[in-house]
């Protein structure tokens, strides 16, 4: 008879089997029921020496039974304890910090201090207007969530076929945001981390709803604050609107006049609405380039090369398929 017993295998929680049939075929339904009409849980059967351990894609949830099933048959209940850990996750930052957003805000980015669960995002994650009620469908429903590699920082998009003109979604419901209006990102502490335990408390972060953001994003545009040659002086650049936080961590940095990277201590501004550079060293006289991979976009996914919501009619939103651009400084 196969025995079942949960178990890790690496780092990820399982359910291991013993004296499994080579080439048997494992269903885990959440619940007590062997209904054959509900889909199992998706995940794999992978073997650990003479033993094999079902891995499921989303992580088991503690104190839920599961149903398990071998070759067609009804093996098992087995209950996921219960983990008696305090709750210690929280959500530690949330991007754009600015109060105002552009009515077609592309995405937030979610900050916690702890890897957190995958699977469960969109039922903890909403948006809700003044007076309390969700803003259901503002948010985009998809399967696979949006990790950085270590799980601590989410990326949550609304949905782009409201914000796109023209398209069915747009058509029919409008933008997610109102113009004028206000609303509320909640984060619900039912929001797990990895080791199962709901958040320390619920987060909530209010934003006022200004125009739209359109056309490209420029460079040539940005105010450079050159620091003096022989120095460690931060070089700092300020935007002319609010850019994207995940990108503005890799898509700028300064070629010094040896055409090496400048090594240092990049920092993002308040609101986004900045960037400077603390050099390692100080910097050496002769010209020095501010590079910026085009890829680089506002809050409102309009980026160096192409506008996202593009309006057909107007020649300056044409894209440019343009390589990195740079801008020129000298220390003084």
């Amino acid at each position: 008879m196969t025995e079942v017993v949960w178990s890790r295998l690496g780092v990820e929680d399982c359910l291991r089997f013993r004296d499994l049939a080579p080439g048997s075929v494992v269903h885990v339904r959440p619940g007590a029921s062997f209904d054959p009409d509900l889909p199992p849980m998706a995940g794999q059967l992978l073997h650990d020496g003479d033993e094999a351990c079902f891995v499921p894609r989303f992580a088991f949830v503690d104190g839920t039974a599961y149903g398990v099933v071998v070759d067609g048959s009804a093996t098992t209940v087995i209950v996921r304890p219960r983990a008696d850990l305090p709750s210690t996750a929280e959500v530690v930052a949330v991007h754009p910090t600015g109060d105002m957003v552009p009515r077609n805000l592309l995405r937030f980015y979610v900050t916690f201090s702890a890897p957190m669960r995958e699977g469960c995002a969109a039922g903890h994650v909403g948006l809700f207007s003044d007076a309390g009620k969700e803003m259901v469908g503002a948010l985009l429903a998809t399967e696979h969530e949006l990790w950085d590699g270590d799980r601590r920082r989410l990326t949550v998009l609304l949905d782009p076929a409201r914000i796109k003109r023209g398209l069915v979604g747009h058509l029919k419901t409008g933008y997610p945001l109102r113009q004028g209006g206000a609303f509320t990102l909640v984060i619900d502490p039912g929001f797990r981390d990895a080791r199962g335990t709901p958040l320390r408390s619920r987060y909530e972060r209010r934003y006022e709803v200004e125009g739209d953001e359109r056309g490209l994003v420029e460079p040539d545009h940005w105010d450079l604050s050159v620091p003096r040659s022989h120095t460690r002086e931060p070089f700092e650049v300020g935007f002319d609107r609010s850019l994207d936080f995940g990108l503005l961590g890799r898509c700028l940095h300064v070629d010094g006049p040896d055409g090496r990277r400048v090594e240092g201590s990049p920092e993002i501004g308040p609101c986004e609405r900045s960037w400077r550079l603390q050099p390692a060293t100080p910097w050496p006289p002769g010209l020095h380039r501010l590079v910026v991979n085009p890829i680089l976009e506002d809050v409102a996914g309009n980026s160096v090369d192409r506008v996202f919501d593009r309006d057909l009619t107007r020649r300056e939103d044409e894209p440019r398929r343009a390589g990195a651009i740079a801008r020129s400084f000298q220390p003084r």
